[in-house]
């Protein structure tokens, strides 16, 4: 990890320990023996159709002709996702990996590259109107907290509004990388096919609007997984407040993206959130606990099939 990353993982370890010391240790044991073995299979089994749908959006901005089909896809973006939760990397190193499971499905490295990009471009696009749910929700249910909400909205549609604008007005994503292949003339090449897959990918626009929409389907059905963690937890929570933390701690994640894990980050939103709503730190803690215990669960299961892969990858790279 690069020291950053380092850095990061350390403070978050020691956040996440304050907070459990805060909590209190007996508390936290009893929010999560109330879910048990056979909550976190549950939890773990209602998350296997979210991963099947982020891969179908993957699959709609980056199928073709040649290309993988749709379950390569799929596998490749649970083990992007078990790569980013259960490795010590941050978020980005789960994308290069999830690429590079693509192109051991088959695609060009250009294709993979691209075609993760895009799709992760659509993914945050479609987080925006669900933060602003989040958002708005909140106001609704704390008025007090009405200002600070607003400000947020206010801030995320002008940041939407400056990158729109920016990606109207010239090229701007062959601005920003023309000056890293400037210094790799030999990466030439590669750039161009990068830019003619992104442009061939984008020029679907039916694929690129499906691929939002799948995207924001997904983030909603994120708020029915927190609601159903609760439930399992015996506590009592609606859909609306489950929305709301799901969302807004998933905005915490994404500005937080360097953070391995997003380690001490989410647990940290969680008490926070949770606590607006009457809920104790001890059942938010659990809540983030038990969520990483699910994705532990899926990365237990998908890693070893990319590791299989890659082994029997090296013997072609050492011949080339």
């Amino acid at each position: 990890m690069k020291p950053i990353a380092v850095a990061a993982f350390v403070a978050g370890a020691a956040i996440l320990i304050l907070l459990v010391l805060h909590a209190g240790i007996p508390v936290l044991i009893e929010a999560l023996a109330a879910l048990g073995i056979t909550g976190l299979l549950i939890i773990a089994a209602a998350h296997v159709p979210i991963m099947a749908l982020l891969g179908t959006a993957w699959w709609l901005v980056g199928r073709g002709a040649k290309r993988p089909g749709l379950t390569r896809f799929i596998w490749a973006r649970a083990v992007r996702d078990a790569s980013a939760e259960a490795l010590p990397f941050s978020q980005v190193g789960g994308y290069v990996i999830g690429a590079r499971a693509l192109v051991l499905s088959g695609a060009s490295a250009e294709w993979a590259g691209t075609s993760t990009l895009l799709d992760l471009i659509l993914e945050l696009a479609a987080k925006v109107p669900y933060i602003l749910l989040g958002l708005a929700l909140l106001a609704w249910f704390k008025p007090n907290l009405s200002g600070v909400s607003a400000i947020i909205a206010i801030v995320i549609c002008a940041v939407v509004l400056a990158a729109w604008l920016q990606q109207r007005s010239a090229g701007w994503m062959a601005r920003a990388t023309a000056r890293l292949f400037k210094r790799w003339p030999s990466l030439a090449k590669l750039q161009c096919e990068a830019f003619a897959a992104f442009r061939e990918m984008t020029a679907r626009r039916g694929a690129v609007r499906n691929s939002t929409m799948v995207h924001f389907l997904c983030w909603i059905l994120g708020a029915g997984e927190t609601w159903l963690v609760f439930w399992l937890m015996h506590r009592t929570v609606a859909i609306a407040p489950a929305l709301v933390i799901d969302s807004l701690v998933g905005a915490l994640r994404a500005v937080s993206f360097f953070v391995p894990g997003a380690l001490g980050v989410q647990e940290g939103g969680y008490v926070l959130l949770c606590g607006l709503f009457g809920l104790s730190p001890g059942t938010a803690l659990a809540l983030s606990l038990a969520r990483r215990a699910r994705d532990l669960l899926l990365a237990a299961l998908v890693l070893p099939s990319w590791q299989w892969l890659e082994g029997r990858a090296l013997p072609g790279r050492f011949k080339s």
